[in-house]
Protein backbone atom coordinates (compact mmCIF):
# COMPACT_ATOMS: atom_id res chain seq x y z
CA UNK A 1 0.00 0.00 0.00
CA UNK A 2 1.26 3.84 -0.24
CA UNK A 3 2.84 5.27 2.69
CA UNK A 4 1.59 7.75 4.83
CA UNK A 5 3.10 10.50 3.20
CA UNK A 6 0.64 9.85 -0.13
CA UNK A 7 -2.33 9.98 2.09
CA UNK A 8 -1.41 13.60 3.43
CA UNK A 9 -0.90 15.03 -0.21
CA UNK A 10 -3.50 17.96 -1.21
CA UNK A 11 -6.92 16.24 -2.21
CA UNK A 12 -6.66 17.58 -5.72
CA UNK A 13 -2.58 15.92 -6.09
CA UNK A 14 -3.99 12.90 -4.79
CA UNK A 15 -6.39 12.44 -7.44
CA UNK A 16 -4.30 13.61 -10.24
CA UNK A 17 -2.43 10.82 -9.35
CA UNK A 18 -4.78 8.45 -8.63
CA UNK A 19 -6.07 9.17 -11.93
CA UNK A 20 -2.96 8.87 -13.78
CA UNK A 21 -2.54 5.16 -11.94
CA UNK A 22 -5.97 3.98 -13.10
CA UNK A 23 -5.06 5.23 -16.28
CA UNK A 24 -1.84 3.38 -16.66
CA UNK A 25 -3.64 0.13 -15.04
CA UNK A 26 -6.54 -0.20 -17.37
CA UNK A 27 -4.30 -0.50 -20.36
CA UNK A 28 -1.69 -2.80 -18.87
CA UNK A 29 -1.63 -5.76 -16.59
CA UNK A 30 0.29 -5.41 -12.84
CA UNK A 31 3.72 -7.14 -14.88
CA UNK A 32 3.90 -4.23 -18.06
CA UNK A 33 3.03 -1.05 -15.67
CA UNK A 34 5.02 1.72 -16.58
CA UNK A 35 5.80 3.76 -13.63
CA UNK A 36 7.33 6.66 -16.36
CA UNK A 37 3.71 6.85 -17.71
CA UNK A 38 1.98 7.59 -14.20
CA UNK A 39 5.03 9.86 -13.36
CA UNK A 40 4.95 11.98 -16.62
CA UNK A 41 0.80 11.68 -16.62
CA UNK A 42 0.45 13.28 -12.92
CA UNK A 43 2.82 15.50 -13.33
CA UNK A 44 5.44 14.79 -10.61
CA UNK A 45 8.80 13.93 -10.39
CA UNK A 46 9.79 10.28 -10.43
CA UNK A 47 11.28 10.60 -7.20
CA UNK A 48 7.76 11.74 -5.33
CA UNK A 49 6.46 8.71 -6.97
CA UNK A 50 8.63 6.75 -4.94
CA UNK A 51 8.36 8.84 -1.79
CA UNK A 52 4.16 7.43 -2.02
CA UNK A 53 5.26 4.09 -3.43
CA UNK A 54 7.55 1.78 -2.65
CA UNK A 55 7.30 -0.59 -5.68
CA UNK A 56 4.32 -1.69 -8.48
CA UNK A 57 2.84 -4.16 -6.05
CA UNK A 58 1.94 -0.88 -3.47
CA UNK A 59 0.59 -0.03 -7.26
CA UNK A 60 -1.32 -3.22 -7.38
CA UNK A 61 -2.91 -2.89 -4.01
CA UNK A 62 -3.62 0.77 -3.90
CA UNK A 63 -5.91 0.05 -7.03
CA UNK A 64 -7.38 -2.71 -5.63
CA UNK A 65 -7.85 -1.33 -2.77
CA UNK A 66 -9.12 2.18 -4.49
CA UNK A 67 -11.29 0.00 -6.54
CA UNK A 68 -13.51 -1.62 -3.73
CA UNK A 69 -14.17 1.45 -1.63
CA UNK A 70 -15.72 3.25 -5.04
CA UNK A 71 -18.04 0.12 -5.34
CA UNK A 72 -18.79 -0.05 -1.59
CA UNK A 73 -19.95 3.26 -1.85
CA UNK A 74 -21.72 2.59 -5.15
CA UNK A 75 -23.53 -0.35 -3.43
CA UNK A 76 -24.79 1.51 -0.26
CA UNK A 77 -27.71 0.09 1.53
CA UNK A 78 -27.04 -3.53 0.65
CA UNK A 79 -24.74 -4.50 2.73
CA UNK A 80 -26.65 -2.67 5.72
CA UNK A 81 -27.61 -5.73 7.97
CA UNK A 82 -30.81 -3.52 8.86
CA UNK A 83 -31.99 -3.47 4.97
CA UNK A 84 -34.06 -6.73 5.73
CA UNK A 85 -34.03 -8.43 2.36
CA UNK A 86 -34.47 -12.59 2.12
CA UNK A 87 -30.52 -14.11 1.55
CA UNK A 88 -30.97 -14.90 -2.20
CA UNK A 89 -32.82 -11.49 -3.08
CA UNK A 90 -29.83 -9.68 -1.45
CA UNK A 91 -26.92 -11.66 -3.23
CA UNK A 92 -28.82 -10.87 -6.72
CA UNK A 93 -29.49 -6.70 -5.71
CA UNK A 94 -25.60 -6.95 -4.88
CA UNK A 95 -24.58 -8.41 -7.58
CA UNK A 96 -26.65 -6.36 -10.12
CA UNK A 97 -24.92 -3.32 -8.43
CA UNK A 98 -22.32 -4.47 -8.94
CA UNK A 99 -22.51 -4.74 -12.59
CA UNK A 100 -23.94 -1.36 -12.95
CA UNK A 101 -21.03 -0.19 -11.27
CA UNK A 102 -19.14 -1.40 -13.64
CA UNK A 103 -21.20 0.32 -15.81
CA UNK A 104 -20.95 3.27 -14.33
CA UNK A 105 -17.17 3.63 -14.08
CA UNK A 106 -15.82 2.32 -17.11
CA UNK A 107 -11.97 3.27 -16.00
CA UNK A 108 -11.96 1.48 -13.24
CA UNK A 109 -13.64 -1.67 -14.71
CA UNK A 110 -11.06 -1.94 -17.46
CA UNK A 111 -8.03 -1.11 -14.47
CA UNK A 112 -10.21 -4.58 -13.11
CA UNK A 113 -10.04 -6.47 -16.16
CA UNK A 114 -6.23 -5.69 -16.38
CA UNK A 115 -5.59 -6.76 -13.23
CA UNK A 116 -7.65 -10.01 -13.30
CA UNK A 117 -5.08 -11.14 -16.58
CA UNK A 118 -2.06 -10.75 -13.79
CA UNK A 119 -0.77 -13.63 -12.01
CA UNK A 120 -0.66 -11.99 -9.19
CA UNK A 121 -4.34 -11.76 -8.83
CA UNK A 122 -5.93 -15.34 -7.79
CA UNK A 123 -3.04 -15.31 -5.46
CA UNK A 124 -3.08 -11.99 -3.78
CA UNK A 125 -3.43 -11.47 0.04
CA UNK A 126 -6.34 -8.93 -0.20
CA UNK A 127 -8.71 -11.02 -2.64
CA UNK A 128 -8.28 -13.65 -0.16
CA UNK A 129 -9.33 -11.45 2.48
CA UNK A 130 -12.12 -9.72 0.64
CA UNK A 131 -13.21 -13.59 -0.63
CA UNK A 132 -13.38 -14.12 3.32
CA UNK A 133 -15.17 -11.21 4.53
CA UNK A 134 -17.79 -11.69 1.96
CA UNK A 135 -18.36 -15.07 3.19
CA UNK A 136 -18.21 -14.49 6.21
CA UNK A 137 -21.12 -11.91 5.37
CA UNK A 138 -22.97 -13.88 3.41
CA UNK A 139 -22.98 -16.72 6.04
CA UNK A 140 -24.74 -14.53 8.71
CA UNK A 141 -27.79 -13.59 6.06
CA UNK A 142 -28.09 -17.09 5.66
CA UNK A 143 -28.54 -17.67 9.44
CA UNK A 144 -31.39 -15.40 9.93
CA UNK A 145 -32.91 -16.66 6.69
CA UNK A 146 -32.72 -20.73 8.12
CA UNK A 147 -33.81 -18.80 11.66
CA UNK A 148 -36.83 -17.71 9.73
CA UNK A 149 -37.93 -20.74 7.99
CA UNK A 150 -36.88 -19.31 4.35
CA UNK A 151 -33.07 -21.70 4.39
CA UNK A 152 -33.72 -25.34 4.76
CA UNK A 153 -32.00 -25.76 8.47
CA UNK A 154 -29.47 -28.65 7.81
CA UNK A 155 -28.10 -26.59 4.81
CA UNK A 156 -24.54 -25.77 5.72
CA UNK A 157 -24.07 -21.77 5.49
CA UNK A 158 -20.25 -21.75 4.76
CA UNK A 159 -21.14 -24.29 2.07
CA UNK A 160 -23.72 -22.10 0.16
CA UNK A 161 -22.15 -19.17 0.84
CA UNK A 162 -18.64 -20.44 -0.97
CA UNK A 163 -20.71 -21.88 -3.97
CA UNK A 164 -22.11 -18.60 -4.63
CA UNK A 165 -19.53 -16.82 -3.99
CA UNK A 166 -17.34 -19.31 -5.95
CA UNK A 167 -19.71 -19.48 -9.20
CA UNK A 168 -20.08 -15.46 -9.27
CA UNK A 169 -16.27 -14.88 -9.03
CA UNK A 170 -16.36 -17.54 -11.89
CA UNK A 171 -18.84 -15.62 -14.05
CA UNK A 172 -17.07 -12.79 -13.62
CA UNK A 173 -13.57 -13.28 -14.53
CA UNK A 174 -15.46 -15.05 -17.50
CA UNK A 175 -17.78 -12.64 -18.35
CA UNK A 176 -15.06 -9.77 -17.57
CA UNK A 177 -11.87 -10.98 -19.35
CA UNK A 178 -14.05 -10.62 -22.50
CA UNK A 179 -13.55 -7.71 -25.48
CA UNK A 180 -17.33 -6.46 -25.18
CA UNK A 181 -18.84 -6.86 -21.68
CA UNK A 182 -22.54 -7.94 -21.70
CA UNK A 183 -24.03 -7.11 -18.82
CA UNK A 184 -27.38 -8.93 -19.81
CA UNK A 185 -25.47 -12.31 -20.04
CA UNK A 186 -24.11 -11.62 -16.53
CA UNK A 187 -27.16 -10.61 -15.05
CA UNK A 188 -28.83 -13.97 -17.17
CA UNK A 189 -26.58 -16.23 -15.31
CA UNK A 190 -26.31 -15.04 -11.88
CA UNK A 191 -30.29 -15.49 -12.03
CA UNK A 192 -30.30 -19.12 -13.62
CA UNK A 193 -27.64 -19.76 -10.27
CA UNK A 194 -30.16 -18.15 -8.10
CA UNK A 195 -33.25 -20.43 -9.61
CA UNK A 196 -30.87 -23.59 -9.86
CA UNK A 197 -30.56 -23.11 -5.96
CA UNK A 198 -33.61 -22.14 -5.27
CA UNK A 199 -35.48 -25.16 -7.02
CA UNK A 200 -32.33 -27.74 -7.39
CA UNK A 201 -32.09 -29.60 -10.28
CA UNK A 202 -34.68 -32.79 -9.70
CA UNK A 203 -37.22 -32.59 -12.06
CA UNK A 204 -40.49 -31.55 -9.58
CA UNK A 205 -43.82 -32.90 -10.56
Amino acid sequence: MPNQTFYNLPKDKKERITEAIIAECAMHTFEHINVSNIVRDSNIPRGSFYQYFKDKKDVFDYVFQYIGEVKMQFIGDLMKPSLDLPFLERFENIYTSGIEFASSYPKLMKAGQKMMESDIFKEHDMMKKATDAATSFYVNFIKIDQQKGLIRADIDPVLLASVMIEFSNKVSLAEYMKDIVDPHEIKHKVKGLIDLIKKGIEPHV
